[in-house]
């Protein structure tokens, strides 16, 4: 199934007001693309613009998005991911409202429970925003069988 053909809401966590991804657009072999269409009621807009916090947080939904998407095109159940540390996030200009982003995603790495991600937004190809992220997958817990 194309990654597009999927609700957001079944591949993410998250659940509204704090949805900051549409659509995964894409689903590669470690890379992912989103989009995202800014409108003024995004709890995280403040004077007619999504501000860090909404850029930094679609990245991540974005992430949470690739693996929901690998979860249950491999049949199992979406896991809750944690941002463990933020790198180097640079923001070089805000996007309006009512207007749309796009979000990409690069898993440079898998390391100790981590993954480590590259993630860039865009509009219009020109980079607003960009960062690494190490996120950490919750764990699920093993069903115990009762013994016979």
């Amino acid at each position: 199934m194309n990654p597009a053909d999927y609700s957001i809401l079944d591949l993410i966590p998250q659940r509204p007001p704090f949805v900051m991804i549409d659509q995964l657009t894409e689903a590669g072999d470690k890379s992912a693309k989103g989009r995202l269409f800014i409108r003024e009621s995004n709890v995280l807009c403040h004077n007619g613009f999504l501000q860090e916090a909404g850029l930094m947080e679609c990245i991540a939904q974005t992430a949470a998005a690739y693996t929901g998407y690998l979860l249950l095109s491999a049949k199992k159940e979406v896991s809750k991911g944690y941002i463990g540390a933020i790198k180097n996030f640079v923001v070089h200009s805000l996007p309006e409202v009512n207007t749309e982003i796009q979000s990409e995603i690069i898993v440079e790495n898998e390391l100790l429970g981590y993954t480590i991600i590259t993630g860039r937004i865009i509009q219009q190809s020109t980079v607003l925003a960009a960062c690494e992220m190490r996120i950490l997958l919750e764990p699920k817990a093993e069903s115990k069988l009762p013994q016979a």
